[in-house]
């Protein structure tokens, strides 16, 4: 029995003593998840590990390897080569071979590729790219001067590959450089979609560059080496802990560039732990053999196909993201996202306002299934018409629209109902200005209806093409189809719009972040009363207000939609009488009473004693 007692304390003890593996890492998302991804492996090899995350810029966790204040951390081979001075090489293979054994003349080991580059890009929006025709780069030169640049504090102060060499090499002055914190990524973000900045420096793995369907532009000079992730670790760290190579060894070229951007984007975009995310990730590559413990929640918002990439899509996306922290929000393209959202498809749908209405037996009718939640934006009406023959919304007999249950297809079921000939409906696949085009063109419509906020890029494309104009409104919307749909509102497209299209008076209608709106019963489900289980929840008051808060500026919503609770006015009823409360003034007078009776109890004067 002494014998198995001192084995176990031998074990113990043999474990106490042993130093736990520091995994650091810089304080970027990416630096983050990938160092949790050592630590999972290693811990998992049987090692103890403790974490050093955030630790601050390139030079500072460098310096901390070296001095021996930490074992690893994920590194890149471009930024290696500038720490050390070496010489640009374009070669990805050859810069790889050379960082690799630059390192090592300083004791440092640079471990297998993990399979994925995190490169510098300049981005910019679609429309900036547009207006100042950026190319590439190097186009810059000549209109940098109007444009305000947005860096990372890290990019600012690097000086061989950072912002100094960037604008000496090019030539670039800027109206305004603004430099953001490292950790602050969602702020430089933002400040290039909120028009702070008309360019940024991002990475290759940004998430954003995909979700907001922003522009690179191309860098044919190669001013920016590969710079090809790897864990960077020490002689020393690895004499004393060789269990690091061997854990980590099973990670080489496991991580793509995709898979990157989506873990970056479930930290940075959905708020997840990055624990968690790591977790999950080690185990979906087979190298991890449990799961982590959670459930995400999937959130998608349901959008016609040609708002994705637009500016009312991103700011909805956003604005949602920031509202519900920790869940996988995504837009899910749709030919009727109203639709999408009743049939539990999506949980939201990004629709105009239209497309909550329905005509039945001659009257428009609200669908009460839905409730709007936030006011995103205005969608214009364009109703294309041949531009060699022309025909007006009032003379037409056939009119093409979206699919049924999109917005266009109840406006001009309403349009039908109204016109004093025979009107023929003629519902396309979905609602983009190259369908409508398309039945224009084979003559199978005499006007097209589309709903598009002015300069959408499918209009626009098909408007440059010549062969199309847009329809005046006026001829035709002071019938009673202005009375059956108030939602429906005067408006104007400019002339600068669209390139040879004069200014076109039409009609506009509030494109609309709509929810499941509450039962009008209460539904017995697994979690007892109200609890539905085939049927999506109404979105609470606090992430209502949230939404709205985050879109920033923004009109209210129409009067005759059925609005979110949390957006109805709250009404404080206050009454003339002096006294509203009269049972309260009585229960006042009584507890009045009792205490004057028990004051004049204290001060009586004491009465005589009886004599015997």
């Amino acid at each position: 029995m002494k014998w198995w007692l001192s084995v176990l304390m031998a074990v113990v003890l043999a474990g106490c003593s042993s130093e736990a593996v520091r995994v650091g890492s810089k304080d970027t998302t990416e630096s983050r998840i990938l160092a949790e991804m050592f630590a999972l492996l290693i811990e998992e090899n049987g090692s103890q590990v403790k974490r050093m995350p955030g630790l601050g810029r390139t030079e500072v966790v460098y310096q901390a390897l070296q001095e021996d204040s930490i074992d690893l951390y994920p590194e890149y081979s471009g930024t290696a080569l500038a720490m050390m001075g070496a010489p640009r090489v374009t070669d990805p293979e050859e810069a790889w071979a050379l960082a690799r054994d630059s390192l090592a003349d300083n004791q440092l080991l640079l471990l297998e590729r993990l399979g994925f580059e995190s490169n510098y890009v300049v981005l910019t929006r679609p429309a900036i790219a547009s207006t100042h025709a950026l190319e590439s780069v190097a186009s810059l030169t000549s209109t940098s001067t109007e444009l305000r640049l947005g860096v990372t504090q890290s990019f600012a102060e690097r000086p061989r590959d950072g912002l100094e060499s960037f604008l000496d090499r090019f030539g670039l002055r800027f109206d305004g450089i603004d430099v953001f914190a490292n950790a602050d990524q969602e702020g430089l973000y933002n400040a290039l979609l909120e028009r702070q900045v008309d360019l940024i420096v991002g990475l290759s793995t940004d998430p954003e560059i995909v979700d907001y369907d922003l522009v690179a532009l191309p860098d044919h000079t190669d001013f920016f080496p590969e710079y090809q992730a790897a864990a960077l670790t020490s002689r020393q760290a690895v004499e004393r802990s060789p269990e690091i190579v061997e854990a980590l060894a099973p990670l080489a070229g496991k991580i793509d560039n995709e898979l990157m951007q989506q873990l970056n984007a479930a930290v940075s975009l959905d708020g997840r732990p990055v624990n968690r995310v790591a977790h999950r990730a080690l185990y979906d590559l087979g190298l991890l053999a449990t799961p982590p413990r959670e459930r995400v929640p999937v959130l998608d918002i349901a959008v016609e196909t040609p708002t994705l990439g637009t500016e009312a899509g991103i700011e909805t996306l956003r604005a949602v993201r920031k509202s519900l922290r920790g869940r996988d929000v995504g837009l899910q393209a749709s030919v009727t996202p109203v639709q999408s959202l009743l049939q539990g498809n999506a949980r939201l749908a990004l629709a105009p306002a239209v497309a909550a209405f329905e005509l039945q037996d001659g009257q428009v009718r609200r669908d009460d299934r839905l409730e709007a939640v936030a006011a995103v934006t205005s969608s214009f009406l364009h109703a294309l018409t041949s531009s060699g023959s022309p025909v007006s919304l009032v003379d037409a007999e056939r009119i093409a629209t979206g699919p049924e249950g999109s917005a266009s297809h109840t406006l001009g079921a309403v349009i039908a109902a109204v016109s004093p000939h025979e009107v023929a409906l003629v519902p396309l696949a979905n609602d983009s200005a190259q369908i409508a085009a398309e039945a224009l063109r084979a003559d199978a419509a005499d006007v097209a209806l589309v709903f598009a906020v002015p300069g959408r890029t499918d209009v626009a494309e098909a408007l440059a093409t010549g062969d199309f104009t847009l329809d005046d409104a006026d001829a035709w919307w002071h019938s009673s189809a202005r009375l059956m749909l108030p939602v429906m509102r005067e408006a104007r497209i400019s002339a600068d719009v669209y390139p040879g299209i004069d200014r076109v008076a039409t009609l506009s209608t509030q494109l609309v972040l709509f929810g499941p709106a509450p039962p009008k019963r209460q539904v017995m489900g697994q979690q007892g009363p109200s609890a539905y289980f085939d049927e999506n929840r109404a979105l609470t008051d606090a992430t209502v207000e949230a939404i709205n808060r985050h879109l920033g500026w923004h009109a209210a919503l129409d009067p005759h939609l059925q609005r979110a609770a949390a957006l109805m006015p709250q009404v404080n009823l206050r009454e003339d009488r002096i006294n509203p409360y009269p049972g309260r003034a009585i229960l006042l007078l009584v507890i009045l009473a009792y205490l004057v009776w028990a004051g004049w109890l204290f001060v009586r004067p004491e009465r005589g004693v009886a004599k015997k």
